[in-house]
């Protein structure tokens, strides 16, 4: 006999999960029980987050990292409701998450007992209803299997996202007959949707004409990156992408133009516009506020757009396109792109740069700027240094406010050829937005790359709101550097209000040395003041051991990140 706790660690082995990340309590102490006796044989282990919306957000990193489910628990009551924020940022990104949160006895449901979370007590089962794909109470022994089956395949579905899992302490603690799991587990995985034939036909019309064509890539074309690049580059079509696909190409493609979208490049507007594409291709991603630029009709919301995705929420928004296609897109793409990968006069693409080092054909805005030494640090020359001088598979995840606001613009990705066409390179937690997203979620990537280079990006604002969860990367001696953008306020909040014409309030924090509070928690620190601070940091030694390191970064206030998009949509402007 095992208890449930047992197998449900037993099925995330099937799944290849190595991590449960959580904090314990008593009434997930079950649990934590079944964890301790899988990590002594070697299967799923426990990393212990500092705060429940950390673990929840390390889940997120690692789901991203490794393309498994990611697994947070806690436990019951505040356990719970902490959780919540990680959770509905996953639900907003489609990150495959299963929650796991813990409810007392079922017979002290409604007698008052400590941290009661039940309908009968605070009901957290109902919170989590608007932000999971699938969630429910497991109230008997024997729902627990099948439930848990259900969970994993909304999961990891073709709209993927987080799933909850309510558990009582006696039904996580009840004994049942151990059993074979299948294996395979075929039921319990994404399905490729295949494409409507008579729909790639109409592509096909669409599009075997047209000289000028622009494919917006999403980050949903994980996975037939590889046969898009070779799509484009045997018509010598244009492509750009949204914030969250930056990730998936190389920043110094000759027919790359940047980013689309929220903080992105005019070169990328501009390629969309009717005279540079008779067709836009959009592929794999949601028309949302952050894709389309605050919904500019004059680039991708037109009826020049053909939408192709595997997701059919991703078409939802689609009305006005010209064509829709629900499908895998590697289907729909490889047959072309092993055809065109073939042909004799295929000529090499090299990645082009200009004399600054820079993208050749990415009009970034103040580009001076990021060759400036003066003064306090520039954030457009850090982030252009720091993704100059890191190793070329460097995972970078940047937080909200300033931090992606400056990295959508100006981190540039050297993808390498070979890179794993399923996994990005830029992570931003821009659905929701939430900050000190990028703390935990670095931690969790950083747990599913392994020896492999991981950077958080954050600011002031966020690092102290989330910054102690860098002592878990510490404990589990991850390689991740931490990099704190210190302004002393919060940098987003001080520049909005002060372009839309609000009232100065509330964006001022005080001025803290996170080098020193990094150093106080035995964590590896440096404070930097200026350039010349920086370039003399070996940064490619720093990320090619392990454990975490921390650079407390100051920088010139008064810069104002790309924030336009956002800014009309915030104030109403036209």
């Amino acid at each position: 006999m095992i208890e449930n706790g047992d197998l449900i660690l037993n099925y995330l082995e099937r799944l290849g999960v190595e991590y449960v990340f959580g904090v314990p309590g008593g009434s997930i102490e079950p649990l934590y029980n079944a964890l301790a006796r899988s990590e002594r044989k070697g299967g799923p282990k426990a990393i212990i987050a500092r705060h429940e919306t950390g673990a929840a957000f390390m889940a997120d990193g690692y789901a991203r990292e490794t393309g498994k489910i990611g697994v947070c628990c806690a436990t019951a009551g505040p356990g719970a409701t902490n959780l919540i924020t990680g959770v509905a940022s996953a639900y907003a990104d489609g990150i495959p998450m299963l929650v796991i949160s813990a409810q007392t006895s079922i017979e002290k449901f409604g007698m008052g007992s400590l941290q009661d979370a039940s309908c009968t007590g605070i009901n957290t089962l109902e919170m989590f209803e608007h932000c999971t794909r699938f969630n429910t109470l497991v109230s008997h022994s024997a729902q627990l299997e099948s439930k848990l089956l259900q969970a994993i395949s909304y999961a990891t579905s073709n709209r993927p996202g987080p799933v909850h899992l309510s558990i009582p302490l006696d039904v996580m603690r009840a004994k049942v007959e151990e059993h074979r799991i299948n294996g395979a587990m075929r039921a319990f995985i994404n399905h490729e949707v295949v494409p409507s034939q008579h729909a790639l036909q109409l592509v096909l019309k669409e599009l075997a004409t047209k000289e000028k064509v622009t494919v917006v890539i999403g980050e949903g074309a994980a996975g037939a990156i590889n046969e898009i690049l070779a799509l484009v580059e045997s018509r010598n079509w244009l492509f750009v992408t949204t914030p969250r696909a930056k990730g998936l190409v190389n920043s110094f493609h000759p027919q790359y133009r940047g980013v689309f979208g929220f903080a992105g490049h005019e070169s990328a507007h501009e390629a969309l516009q009717p005279e540079n594409a008779e067709r836009v291709v959009v592929v794999g991603t949601a028309l949302d506020e952050v894709s389309t630029s605050g919904w500019d009709e004059s680039a991708i919301m037109s009826e020049r757009l053909i939408h192709l995705s595997g997701n059919s929420e991703h078409l939802s928004r689609s009305f006005m396109a010209k064509l829709c296609v629900l499908g895998s897109l590697e289907l729909m793409l490889k047959p072309f792109a092993n055809l065109l990968r073939d042909r004799p006069n295929k000529k090499e693409i090299l990645p082009l740069q200009d004399d600054m080092g820079l993208p050749k054909f990415i009009s970034i805005e103040k580009r001076d700027k990021c060759i400036s030494t003066d003064g306090p640090v520039k954030p457009q020359r850090f982030m252009s240094h720091m993704s100059a001088v890191c190793p070329d598979n460097t995972r970078v995840a940047l937080d909200s406010g300033n931090s992606f606001l400056w990295g959508i613009h100006y981190w540039n990705c050297k993808r390498p050829l070979d890179f794993d066409p399923q996994k990005s390179l830029f992570h931003i937690g821009i659905g929701f937005a939430s900050m000190g997203w990028a703390i935990g979620s670095s931690v969790g990537m950083a747990a599913g790359a392994k020896e492999n280079p991981v950077v958080c990006v954050t600011g002031d604002g966020s690092m102290l709101m989330s910054g102690q969860e860098i002592t878990t990367a510490l404990q589990e001696d991850l390689n991740l550097l931490f990099v704190v953008l210190n302004d002393s306020a919060l940098g987003m909040v001080r520049h909005g209000q002060k372009i839309g014409g609000a009232e100065k309030i509330g964006n001022e924090l005080p001025n803290i040395n996170f080098a020193q509070m990094g150093e106080a928690m035995g964590i590896e620190s440096y404070r930097i003041e200026n350039m010349a601070q920086l370039e003399a940091l070996d940064i490619p030694e720093i990320l090619s051991r392990p454990g975490p390191c921390l650079l407390d970064v100051i920088v010139d206030r008064d810069e104002i990140p790309p924030m336009g998009a956002r800014m009309k949509i915030l104030t109403g402007a036209v």
